[in-house]
């Protein structure tokens, strides 16, 4: 969101903060790739990262060369813990069900950016869309519907209050 503030198109999963985001400035002037958060759960019970792995050529080609070594020169195994959490202990954020969805909306991010005229509207409208999230509004809404709190007067609204009585 401060990114968006200040004039960054955000590419980024479809949770809870980018999708207030894209009903703020609309899904055109972002890029959003991968499951919803409905998807994510109705795939819990069957979901295989393996599929991915065997189906997707540029996911297999991305952790070949992860699990070859050629990221990690004279330090053999270092990603491993990364290849075991995406295959053998079966992917729980389903990282691997995103990925070619974030390569394509990679692409389209750089075809849209040979668009001078397109990428700056997106940006004018991400910063004029960011109003709601300022930090005032955000920590004013926490207050009252998570914390439960009331604001506190100080000595100087106090004063203001006692003056316009």
């Amino acid at each position: 969101m401060k990114f968006m503030m200040n004039g960054a198109l955000t590419i980024g999963t479809r949770d809870g903060a980018t999708v207030e985001m894209a009903e703020a400035v609309g899904e055109e002037n972002m890029f959003l790739f991968g499951l919803t958060a409905s998807q994510v759960e109705q795939s819990r019970g069957w979901y295989n990262p393996y599929w991915h792995y065997q189906n997707e050529p540029e996911t297999r080609a991305a952790l070949d060369l992860i699990s070859s070594g050629h990221f990690n020169p004279g330090e053999a195994g270092v990603f491993d813990p990364i290849l075991d959490v995406l295959l053998a202990k079966g992917d729980f954020y389903l990282h691997l069900a995103d990925l070619h969805s974030y390569s394509e909306v990679h692409a389209r991010l750089g075809h849209f950016y040979l668009n001078p005229e397109a990428w700056a509207r997106a940006v004018v409208l991400n910063v004029a869309s960011s109003g709601p999230f300022s930090s005032d509004r955000t920590i004013a809404q926490y207050a009252t519907e998570i914390w439960d709190v009331v604001p506190c007067p100080t000595t100087e609204s106090a004063r203001a209050v006692e003056g316009a009585s």
